[in-house]
């Protein structure tokens, strides 16, 4: 029996990278956006996003007629001493940025939202949706 090295060809990431090593991030999905849980009270929206890395300063939140948008930056870390040579880096350093349609029966007075630990949570409270009236007219 042969035994293949972990980092030989036949791993599919590792061919990846050394075919196109500045391309792979671009198609890394998962990098460019934080995962999210989203949760539907009676009440109000919960949603919980995971920004590691992330500085309570560099993150925005945002809702507008409806749309909430979480956005997040991340900074290069360039303490690199001379003769350092990287030989892989994963970690994204950019912008992240996540948008969702919740409704216009928001409340945007009284959203908040709190970061421990890499973890955003936002709470948006939902008021009693407006029903349309309808009137029948007379055609005179």
């Amino acid at each position: 029996m042969s035994l293949i090295p972990r980092d030989s060809w036949f791993d599919f990431n590792q061919m990846f990278d050394h075919a196109f090593p500045t391309l792979r991030h671009k198609f890394d999905v998962e990098s460019f956006s934080p995962r999210i849980d989203i949760v539907e009270k009676e009440d109000s929206f919960e949603i919980t996003a995971d920004l590691p890395g992330v500085r309570k300063e560099d993150i925005s939140v945002q809702i507008n007629s409806g749309n909430l948008t979480i956005e997040a930056t991340t900074s290069k870390d360039e303490e690199q001493k001379e003769g350092d040579k990287v030989i892989r880096k994963e970690r994204y350093e950019g912008k992240l940025m996540r948008s969702f349609y919740l409704g216009h029966n928001l409340q945007h007075e009284t959203v908040s939202a709190s970061f421990k630990d890499g973890v955003l949570k936002v709470e948006v409270p939902k008021i009693e949706p407006t029903h349309p009236t309808s009137a029948r007219i007379e055609v005179k």
